[in-house]
């Protein structure tokens, strides 16, 4: 028999700042909570109702993480009604946000949540022009900082809990920042065993708890990260970045339009690929060489387990520094990684996944095949670079590319209508 996974109820405190998520299934039962600092809250009635409209969607976002814990339970909700364009959404955030959980543990996935007939309606909250940069302390967000800052556009550094280079990222900046708690249902962590596990789209976790966040903290801006390399997927309908995507950044655009039309969630570096976002964090931000870091074993969700800074031996060390490498300092950039996996025989079969040699790309937050295969013929024309074991032994594995077709490709500017006009010159 297939278990019924139910959206229990959600309890929000404006006293204590203190939301509680609850959710059930198979005998378990899941309470999550979310921190927002700086209460009490006191909104108008106006504010008072699209909060609620905005906690509702939340308390539905969130559940994938729990979801996930079982073998494709059917979905109740108690907690509320979705529309029918709302459920619509949400069989897609929870079918593509899961769908590489699904690959790796063999599942089917099919959603067909519940809706009713509901009215949205729309509020005009009056928000101010400020805007919340949520900083993930890799190389993406810092560039978005300094084009802001040199801007003089007003920006206020967001996060969902906090790691060491998240912090150093914010600190570095010098501008006003927030750090928002979740802390995700002991029950889960502590079975964890037990469950089925996976990957869950945290970007779009945290994007709905960002349209909370500017409702509490009065800002009408989300300014992303994203790049526009997000939208390759590693294999058919799977792409470990699709909550990072412009697809799903158009679909929650118009779900949170909805309820609050002057809400803007976008990513400031759309047009760029990965390669070009490297080239300004070498250009623009040498403040941030020390404390950046895109390696998760910094970011691990035990704290007792997370690493200082870079591990060196992953997919996303070797990816930053392939990337980086063409436009940076080498003994630079081998002293912020602690390392040259280049040098390293060891590190070949990572990063001819990561050149699409033979196998997908990783199931991490790295670039296409096409900019690595250009960095790499790239760096096989720099003499400091030349000698590197990998850059020898990969090389003829990229050599038949055309280094002026890559190019042209990886250096085009892409789509940026999601930006609003008085952002486009940033």
């Amino acid at each position: 028999m297939t278990d019924l996974f139910c959206f229990e109820s959600y309890d929000w405190q404006a006293q204590t700042g203190e939301l509680t998520l609850n959710y059930s299934c198979n005998g378990y039962v899941f309470s999550e909570k979310i921190i927002f600092p700086n209460a009490p809250f006191v909104l108008n009635d106006e504010k008072k109702s699209a909060l609620e409209q905005v906690l509702f969607l939340l308390h539905i976002a969130s559940g994938i993480s729990y979801y996930k814990a079982f073998n494709n339970p059917n979905i109740k909700i108690n907690s509320g009604v979705l529309s029918k364009e709302q459920a619509s959404f949400f069989n897609d955030f929870y079918y593509y946000g899961l769908a590489q959980y699904a690959a790796q543990n063999n599942l089917k996935l099919k959603f067909n949540f519940p809706f009713g007939k509901k009215e949205v309606k729309a509020f005009d909250l009056n928000l101010s022009e400020d805007a919340f940069v949520p900083v993930g302390g890799g190389k993406d967000s810092c560039v978005s900082i300094s084009r802001l800052k040199k801007a003089g556009k007003s920006a206020t550094l967001f996060s969902v809990n906090s790691a060491r280079p998240i912090g150093d990222c914010k600190a570095v900046s010098k501008l006003p920042q927030i750090t928002i708690l979740r802390k995700i249902s002991p029950v889960l962590l502590e079975n964890n065993h037990l469950f089925l596990n996976g990957h869950v789209p945290i970007s779009g976790i945290i994007a709905f708890i960002t349209a909370v966040s500017c409702i509490l903290y009065d800002k009408r801006y989300v300014v992303m990260s994203c790049e526009g390399s997000a939208d390759e997927a590693n294999f058919d309908d799977v792409n470990h970045q699709w909550s990072k995507s412009s697809v799903f950044e158009k679909m929650y655009g118009n779900l949170m339009g909805a309820i609050i039309p002057e809400y803007r969630y976008f990513s400031l570096l759309r047009p760029l690929s990965e390669m070009q976002i490297a080239s300004q964090f070498a250009e623009y931000c040498s403040d941030y060489f020390s404390v950046f870091t895109s390696c998760n074993h910094a970011f691990h969700i035990d704290e007792s387990k997370r690493l200082n800074r870079w591990c060196g031996n992953c997919d996303k060390c070797r990816f930053v520094f392939l990337i980086l490498a063409p436009f940076m300092d080498k003994n630079k950039l081998i002293e912020i990684l602690g390392g040259n996996p280049l040098n390293d025989i060891n590190q070949e079969q990572g990063y001819l996944q990561l050149l699409g040699i033979g196998q997908n790309k990783p199931f991490e937050c790295v670039g296409t095949y096409d900019e690595c295969r250009l960095a790499l013929l790239m760096l096989a024309e720099k003499k400091e670079w030349q000698d590197d074991v990998l850059i020898r032994k990969l090389l003829p594995f990229v050599q038949n590319y055309s280094k002026s077709a890559l190019e042209k490709k990886v250096w085009e500017k892409g789509n940026d209508t999601l930006i609003p006009e008085e952002f486009k010159n940033v």
